[in-house]
């Protein structure tokens, strides 16, 4: 990097006082007080300055730092999801990312995990307590809010057009999926008594996409699975939703074949649908509760789906085709993700590592290269043609 090289900030979204203090409190201990300098001094130098393009020299100044100890800094912010760094030459745009939640960072992902690691459970417990929330005593109310579908009539359910990027959060965070279920079809093949303002958010579309890539189900199924969920009240949550597919498949024990695809192994595990793996090594009467609680790690966990099907993998060859409830598999998953495990490749060679410590306990012979491993993805691989 040159210091004479420019840079351009943007901003997902303005930050609220709850924000700031997710930063100070739960971030900062992360990223060290630079980081969180760093932070703040982009997000005002966006706010209401009038400039959009600044030199690297002129933020050094500022800041009153050499340039290896800014690449430090920032690479912090990077692996903390809090920057994404675009270059082209010596042009840099810098996009910052809004910080997670108090809950999103202590509970749904392994930032509450690591944290704790650094500062002692002793200090842990203290700050979980600074984000404590009262929750309200409803025993005894009815709840008489008006819905918005209860006031307007839905003439369509077609989203809104607007030819320019608006300002709004991502989610940061959860599991990133390539399969690609037809939402907007689905939505469409819904009877018009289903369909209210539910169906447009985004939140709940990636819940339905993975139910639909867990189940492997198409448009059909899932808009049977919807009408079921549906049977009891208007609106649909991801658990109703997920029970209605467990037992659409108990119902229906649809047997699913996948195109054959020329891939590296890590990819193989990657791309494979949970409900392979289940209908491969678990036992018939337990496929069932299987896939359920396979889904509710995927929606639950921000990580690779691939680190879950390994572990599924794992975990089915030494219980004997049980799976566990959902409390055991994320005390697993937790457990590789503190010790290091962020990508399918690395839970494959963790899982092979693991194998050959069993191996060796066992003392039945030496084993140097465990081979169970190989032998699943051949059978996947088979299944796959």
């Amino acid at each position: 990097m040159k210091n004479s090289s420019t840079f351009n900030i943007q901003s997902q979204s303005d930050l609220s006082a709850a924000d700031f203090k997710v930063l100070a409190l739960l971030y900062q201990p992360l990223m060290g007080l630079e980081g969180q300098g760093l932070y703040t001094t982009f997000y005002q130098l966006i706010n209401k300055t009038g400039r959009h393009v600044y030199t690297h020299t002129e933020l050094f100044d500022l800041l009153n730092l050499k340039q290896q100890e800014f690449l430090k800094i920032r690479n912090k912010l990077e692996a903390l999801n809090l920057l994404t760094v675009f270059q082209k030459e010596d042009e840099y745009l810098y996009f910052m990312k809004a910080p997670l939640t108090a809950k999103q960072f202590l509970v749904d992902t392994v930032f509450g995990s690591y944290l704790q690691s650094e500062i002692g459970e002793k200090n842990m417990m203290m700050l979980t307590e600074l984000f404590k929330m009262d929750v309200p005593d409803y025993e005894g109310f009815d709840n008489i809010t008006k819905s918005f579908d209860a006031l307007y009539e839905f003439k369509s359910l077609n989203l809104l057009s607007v030819s320019h990027h608006l300002q709004g959060r991502q989610q940061n965070g959860g599991s990133h999926l390539n399969y690609k279920f037809n939402y907007e079809v689905f939505v469409e093949h819904l009877p018009e008594r289903l369909k209210n303002t539910q169906l447009l958010n985004e939140k709940f579309k990636e819940q339905v996409n993975k139910i639909a890539f867990v189940y492997q189900y198409d448009v059909a199924d899932m808009v049977s699975i919807y009408e079921e969920a549906a049977k009891s009240k208007q609106n649909v949550n991801f658990a109703q939703l997920n029970l209605k597919a467990k037992l659409y498949y108990d119902q229906k024990n649809k047997l699913l074949t996948i195109k054959p695809k020329d891939m590296p192994t890590d990819n193989l595990i990657d791309q494979v649908a949970p409900q392979v793996i289940i209908q491969k090594y678990a036992r018939t009467d337990q496929q069932g509760i299987a896939l359920s609680t396979a889904s509710q790690l995927l929606e639950r966990n921000a990580v690779e789906p691939g680190i879950i099907n390994v572990i599924l993998m794992l975990v089915l060859k030494h219980k004997d085709g049980v799976l566990p409830n959902l409390n055991y598999m994320e005390k697993v998953l937790h457990d590789w993700l503190n010790k290091g495990v962020q990508t399918t490749e690395d839970a494959l060679n963790y899982s092979m590592n693991l194998e050959s410590q069993y191996e060796q306990k066992k003392k039945v012979q030496k084993v140097t290269e465990p081979d169970w491993m190989d032998d699943y993805i051949k059978d996947l691989a088979k299944m796959e043609g």
